[in-house]
């Protein structure tokens, strides 16, 4: 716990029944052993975790528990896509992957291994959408618009809008093509003509849409 006074149903020395109580403890602190070691699924060169729920490209997301192989006689590198596919190798952690374990390895078992996993979200793993704009205004979804980064594309017929949250915030990139404007707005709000070809950081701020940067 935080605090020395917690919120949590703790155990006593006199309880009957604890597995209950520690069970539902565990249960409720489940979300933060997403890719955590399950011991009951390792044996010799057999790595098992946990799975659990993220977010993936702005969607909730669920993770099956799995296992993976390691390598023998080496340090394995654990890790997991922004997608929530976990894998290993023996050279070091792959750009913009989640780093889960540092796993020493003998000849057929595991001799040490190191949590890595810090639930930090880092920010070159922002998650992102896609959309097309070509004949009509579009409203993003809601797993769209939990997305940082959001492309843009299709052919414009004539000057779209793409709706957003009043409480929105984001990175646009304008992969339009056609001579006409692509606008990110609110629905009710006045909103900013991002340029083809070009990316901007937008806000909404409960009414509109402003700039925060220039085009680039």
């Amino acid at each position: 716990m935080s605090h020395s006074a917690t919120l949590l149903d703790l155990l006593t020395q006199a309880q009957a029944s604890k597995e209950i109580t520690a069970n539902a403890l565990l249960d409720a602190a489940s979300p933060a052993t997403i890719f955590g070691r399950r011991a009951s699924t390792c044996a010799g060169l057999t790595w098992g975790y946990y799975g659990g729920t993220m977010l993936v490209d702005g969607a909730l997301t669920a993770i099956a528990n799995g296992t993976l192989t390691l390598t023998a006689s080496q340090t394995n590198y654990v890790q997991a896509t922004r997608a929530g596919v976990v894998s290993s190798n023996t050279t070091g952690y792959s750009a913009g992957q989640i780093p889960l374990y540092t796993v020493v390895t003998g000849a057929s078992s595991v001799t040490s291994y190191t949590d890595q996993r810090a639930w930090v979200e880092p920010r070159h793993l922002t998650s992102r959408a896609a959309i097309t704009v070509t004949t009509a205004d579009v409203t993003l979804s809601a797993a769209e618009a939990r997305c940082r980064y959001l492309t843009i594309s299709g052919t414009l017929t004539g000057n779209r809008a793409v709706i957003v949250p009043n409480d929105w915030e984001g990175i646009v990139f304008c992969n339009n093509s056609g001579a006409f404007t692509t606008t990110v707005k609110t629905g009710s709000g006045t909103g900013v003509v991002v340029a083809q070809a070009k990316r901007a950081s937008l806000l909404a701020d409960g009414v509109n849409v402003v700039r925060l940067t220039a085009d680039v």
